[in-house]
Formats: structure tokens, C-alpha cells, sequence
């Protein structure tokens, strides 16, 4: 390239970047114009992948592009990548080796280092997609925003050298408005730092293992000035046979810098909801309500997983579409009585399973393969109701929601220590996390739960307590029609926790007969009974899971002897029948489905185990049931889970304790 083609190049950045948009971490848009695509750099080659049409799930926005296939992956383990301008545009692929997406970096490698977190950087060149946009969308309301789903832990993206914006924490999907696009060869650079502190959800104790990378399905997708943003979609019943009332806002946001005129409809099966017309500002928000009624529903519940298609439409001034949102949405009513929980005015007896979101080959990057066999499996074992320590894949959530299966949907608030608990900053950042898992996934029919974290400390902190009337009242606030819960750790002699009261739903997780919690009071698992019947008597008022029990098994020895597949057998039997004699009990969720690579020296107890594995899991980490897979599929099937209907009237979930502070 001759000088004076490099000043030109050099003029021409210069100028789209005082042209580009100020990014953020949602990309609200801009107020000034711009077009949505840059005019070339006389030298840019015009040659790469585009993006694939399509999603892996229905529910969301119509459109999409999946930035799935083959990208670049370069390491990164002194942290030098910033420095050395590997954000900047350069086509060269020197150093950078192809992965497949999603992706965790450190798949296979279950070192102290690998657990203890790293940098690398993720490439993915590309070309943009011709016919993306309609005839009539003037090039001045072109945009394209670019979405991730599960980026682990901080995400740092760049396009074409520039810096859309920053993001902490997995789990849950942050997009970016797509400033910069260019014709030709586009460079999309995430710079992934999975390395945990104190303060991180999780922290660094976390107690699976920590998997780096883009775990989770990357989107582009054009918008013509206006989009809807979101949905939600609420559904209430008064009574199992009543009519059912369907509640729905979206959020409708301007990227462009004029004004917009719009008009929002809809369709909850074949019921017409309109939102009206407005005209939104330059960069604003709408926020339309509607409802209607659906006369005898058909009622959503394990065993009966009945979907209606929620479909928005957007249309410009003219009629003509300017952006479709669909969503599968259940009806069904979730009712917490006299310390039960009732499903359509059915009590619930649930059995289930936690699970982790990993293979041995791939870590936490999993494939729709992988994701549908976790479902297949639960569906194998009779179970109802999975949790995981935080919230799953949107894929795994729509496969629950299609099979019929209760989520107990938590959000990454593990193990904290007091200290960090005592500080308000703290539990700002862990209450939005909250608020953020509800936002993205309160439209699921298969939640059942919201929970606020996992062992924050027995007996609950000051700062511990603190944070539960905050997270209790923001949940509660955000979406009255479920209830609010925490997993804890409990053991005879605790005393009854003032500090649970704004809760309505209390796990227990228990190991009776395998850890020695409490100085022993749990090593003889006759006492699991009578320590149950005390947590009811604690908290008659509020519905009691069992959230954890499990129980190592690697090989086959004498059913006395911890670790055996026998001894494994004959724990879960015992456990389950205990369950099954307390007709309070609103469930119970074995741990783990499969076995997980937890943390470095870790085995989870077994005195034969191999860490980091943890084999408490009915099946080996490669999938191979064990013996108490069988057993567990027998208890589990011949269990009435859902009971005969019970309720005639049918309330919400009901808040008590304290308001925030």
C-alpha cells in the first residue's frame, strides 16, 4: 500500500469513528445518523463467511443471523493482547487457530491454571448479509445489533477495531448496537477473561468447574429504525377451570436519530391484542401494555405441556413490517397455601435432578445435542423439576418448556463470604444480576421458582439478611406470580432464621449419611426424618424443597462402604422414602444427574474419588449409567408428583418480611 493509500485509509476511519454511535453494553441507540454500513477501504478483501439465517430456538426476534461455524481462537496467558493491538483490524491469520462456536477455551485441560482463569481472544471475519433488510427501509434506519447469550466471565468486543463496549458475567445474554460495519470483510474481536475474584458470581470457591469462553450461540440481526427489545408475557387464573387472563408489554426502542411513527399488534393463539400507535423520539422507548382473555384455556403442566404462539408485530406508519417477536408461552398458575406449593391448584411433589451444563470433551460449550440428551435423560428418570446453580442455556430452557419439565431457576449468588455480603455494592450487583435473569427468562412457563443464590452462610449474616429482603421484594416486585427462594444449607440444631421470612420458598439441601455438616449431626441419616419435620415447623407458612442430596458411586463393594455404586443405591432409596412420607413437601432434586469436574483436589468426598471429578452423579461423565440410574427411574415413576386438583380459588404467591432497605 503506497502512503498516500494509507492517509486515505487513516481519513476515512477517522471520520466514521466521529460518525459511529457511543456503545454500551445494551447499545441504546444513537442520536445522531448514520450509515449502516461504512464505505470500503480500497484495499479490504471481499471475501468471508457470512452469517447463517436463523436461531436455535423460536422464541425471540424474528430475523436472526447465527455467527456460528468456524471462528479464530488465540490464547492469551499474560495478559499481553491489549497491549500488543490485537483488537485491531488486520486480516492476517498468523497465530490464530480455528475452534468451533460456542466454544470454552479450556475444555480438556483440568489443571490449577486452566480452573484458575486465563485470557483469550475470539475472532470471527465476515461479510454482511445482502438482503438482510426490506426494499422500502431507507439506509439511514439500517442498523444491525449483535447478541451474545453466555460470554464467561468478562467480554471485551471490538468490530473492525473499534470498541462496541464491555460485559461481566455469564449466564445470561448483553448485545451491542453494530457501529462500524464496513463493506467487504467485516473483524468481530471478543476479548474473554474467565479469571473470578471474592466478588464475582461465582466467586473464585465456585464449585464447578470454571469453563472460559463464548459458551453459548452469538446473533446478529438488522433492525429498520424501530425494534421490539423484549417482551413479557404474563398469564393469571382464578380458579383451574376460569378463563384465563393474558397480560403483555413489550419494550419498543428507536436506533435511529429521527423520529418514528409505529403501531404494535399481536396474537396469543388466535386472540388479537392490539398496543396502539405512537410516535417514538430519536434513540426513546415505548413501552405498550395489552391484554385479552382466553376462554378455558388449555392449562400448561408437566405431563401436559400445552404451548400457545405469542406473535408481535410492528409495523411503520405505512402498515408496512418493521420487526416480529414470537414467544411459546403456557398458561398455568403457580400458588403457595399453607407452606404448599399448588401447579393449577394441584400440590406438587416434585422429583428431580441439579445438573451442570458440561461434557468432558467440550466443558460448558454444549451443542443442541448435548442440550436435548440432558432433557432425555430427566425424561428418563420420571423427573419434573431440574436446577442448576444458575440460570440455563435459553435453548435448554425452551426444550424444558416443550417437555413439560419445572425449572428452578437460580441465579449465581454462590457460597459468598459475609464480608463481601456486608457491602452494598455487593448486593446491588447480585440484585440486578437477579433482576437480569427474570428480564431475560420470565416468559418460560417451565419456572417455577425464582432463587436468589445457593449457601450464603448458616445462620444468615446481617448483610446475608439484608440482601435476602432486597432480592425478595426486587423479585417479587418484577413478577408477583411466582415465588422467591433460596437454597441453604441446614442441620439439626440450627435454630429457626427470622432471616428466611421474606422467603416463600426455603431449599434445604441436605447430605445426610455422606457429609458430617453440623459436627456431625448428620452422619446418621435415621435423624433426615425428624430434621425435616423441624424445618416444617420453622417455616410452616413457606414451601420446603429438599434442593440438594446426593451421594458419591464409582465401583462396585459392600453397600456400608461409602463411594460403592451399592452404597450410592441404597442412600437415594432410604432418602426417597423419607420424602415420600412428608406429604408437605414440595420437592426434592437429587445431586447431581451427572457426574461434573468441580474444582482442583475436589472429588466431592468420595474416599476413593478422582478429582476434580465429583461422582455423586446417576450417570458418569461420559454418560454411562450407573446402577442408581435404574433405581431412581423406578422410584421416581411409580411417585405421584402431581397431585388430584385441591385448590378451587387460585391466589398469587404472597411476599412477607420487611421491605427493602
Amino acid at each position: 500500500m503506497t502512503v498516500r493509500r494509507q492517509t486515505f485509509a487513516a481519513l476515512v476511519l477517522a471520520v466514521l469513528a466521529t460518525l459511529a454511535f457511543a456503545a454500551s453494553a445494551r447499545a441504546q441507540s444513537g442520536a445522531a445518523e448514520q450509515p449502516a454500513i461504512s464505505p470500503p477501504v480500497a484495499t479490504t478483501p471481499t471475501t468471508a463467511p457470512p452469517p447463517t439465517k436463523g436461531a436455535l430456538m423460536s422464541d425471540g426476534p424474528d430475523n436472526r443471523y447465527q455467527l456460528g461455524g468456524t471462528w479464530l481462537y488465540r490464547p492469551d496467558p499474560t495478559n499481553t493482547g491489549i497491549t500488543s493491538g490485537w483488537y485491531q483490524y488486520n486480516l492476517a491469520t498468523t497465530n490464530w487457530n480455528p475452534v468451533t462456536m460456542p466454544n470454552s477455551f479450556n475444555a480438556g485441560d483440568l489443571s490449577s491454571a486452566s480452573f484458575g482463569g486465563s485470557v483469550g481472544w475470539y475472532r470471527r471475519d465476515f461479510t454482511v448479509p445482502p438482503t438482510a433488510f426490506p426494499t422500502y427501509a431507507p439506509k439511514w434506519a439500517q442498523r444491525w445489533v449483535l447478541q451474545f447469550e453466555s460470554v464467561n466471565y468478562a467480554a471485551t468486543v471490538w468490530l473492525n477495531g473499534h470498541r462496541l463496549g464491555t460485559h461481566d458475567g455469564a449466564y445470561l445474554p448483553f448485545e451491542f448496537t453494530m457501529n462500524y460495519l464496513r463493506t467487504g470483510v467485516n473483524q468481530l474481536i471478543v476479548r474473554v477473561d474467565d479469571r473470578l475474584s471474592g466478588s464475582t458470581f461465582p466467586p473464585t470457591n465456585i464449585g464447578w468447574w470454571n469453563y472460559g469462553g463464548i459458551l453459548d450461540a452469538v446473533y446478529m440481526r438488522p433492525v429498520s429504525g424501530s425494534e421490539i427489545d423484549n417482551v413479557q408475557i404474563r398469564t393469571t387464573l382464578t380458579c383451574p377451570t376460569c378463563n384465563a387472563t393474558v397480560q403483555e408489554q413489550a419494550t419498543v426502542r428507536n436506533l435511529t436519530g429521527r423520529s418514528e411513527t409505529v403501531a404494535l399488534n399481536g396474537l396469543y393463539g388466535t386472540a388479537k391484542l392490539s398496543f396502539g400507535r405512537t410516535t417514538i423520539r430519536p434513540g426513546g422507548t415505548w413501552t405498550p401494555s395489552a391484554s385479552v382473555v382466553i376462554p378455558t384455556p388449555q392449562l400448561w403442566a408437566p405431563g401436559s405441556p400445552y404451548l400457545y404462539r405469542a406473535r408481535f408485530v410492528l409495523d411503520d406508519s405505512r402498515g408496512r413490517l418493521l420487526a416480529g417477536y414470537t414467544y411459546q408461552s403456557g398458561i398455568r398458575q403457580i400458588t403457595d397455601t399453607g407452606g404448599q406449593l399448588y401447579l393449577n391448584g394441584r400440590p406438587l411433589h416434585l422429583r428431580g435432578v441439579n445438573l451442570h451444563e458440561q461434557t468432558a470433551s467440550s466443558g460448558a460449550a454444549l451443542t443442541r445435542a448435548q442440550q436435548r440428551q440432558l432433557i432425555r435423560w430427566v425424561q428418563e428418570l420420571g423427573g419434573t423439576i431440574i436446577r442448576a446453580h444458575y440460570p440455563l442455556d435459553p435453548e435448554l430452557e425452551q426444550m424444558a418448556d416443550q417437555a413439560g419439565i419445572l425449572l428452578w431457576s437460580e441465579v449465581p449468588v454462590y457460597q459468598t463470604s459475609p464480608t463481601y455480603q456486608a457491602e452494598a455494592s455487593w448486593r446491588s450487583k447480585a440484585v440486578a444480576l437477579l433482576s437480569a435473569n427474570i428480564q431475560a427468562n420470565q416468559n418460560h412457563p417451565s419456572i417455577l421458582v425464582w432463587s436468589i443464590g445457593n449457601e450464603l452462610g448458616t445462620p444468615p449474616s446481617a448483610g446475608q439478611t439484608t440482601y435476602i429482603q432486597q432480592a425478595a421484594a426486587a423479585a417479587n416486585k418484577l413478577d408477583p406470580t411466582r415465588p422467591v427462594g433460596m437454597a441453604v444449607s441446614d442441620w439439626p440444631g440450627i435454630a429457626c432464621q427470622p432471616a428466611y421470612a421474606p422467603l416463600q420458598v426455603i431449599g434445604i439441601n441436605e447430605y445426610f449419611g455422606w457429609f458430617d455438616a453440623g459436627g456431625g449431626t448428620t452422619d446418621d441419616r435415621n435423624e433426615l426424618g425428624p430434621f425435616l419435620q423441624s424445618v416444617h415447623a420453622c417455616y410452616p407458612s413457606q414451601g420446603i424443597f429438599v434442593s440438594e442430596f446426593g451421594f458419591g458411586g464409582n465401583r462396585n463393594g459392600p453397600v456400608e462402604v461409602r463411594g460403592t455404586y451399592q452404597y450410592q443405591v441404597n442412600s437415594i432409596q432410604y432418602h426417597v422414602s423419607v420424602f415420600n412420607s412428608l406429604p408437605w413437601l414440595s420437592g426434592a432434586m437429587y445431586f447431581p444427574l451427572q457426574d461434573f469436574a468441580a474444582r482442583p483436589g475436589y472429588d466431592g468426598s468420595d474416599p476413593l474419588g478422582t478429582p476434580p471429578w465429583v461422582d455423586k452423579g446417576v450417570l458418569d461423565q461420559y454418560g454411562n449409567a450407573k446402577p442408581a440410574f435404574a433405581v431412581m427411574a423406578s422410584l421416581y415413576g411409580t411417585f405421584q408428583q402431581i397431585g388430584p386438583p385441591a385448590l378451587t380459588t387460585l391466589q398469587m404467591p404472597t411476599a412477607t418480611g420487611p421491605p427493602p432497605t
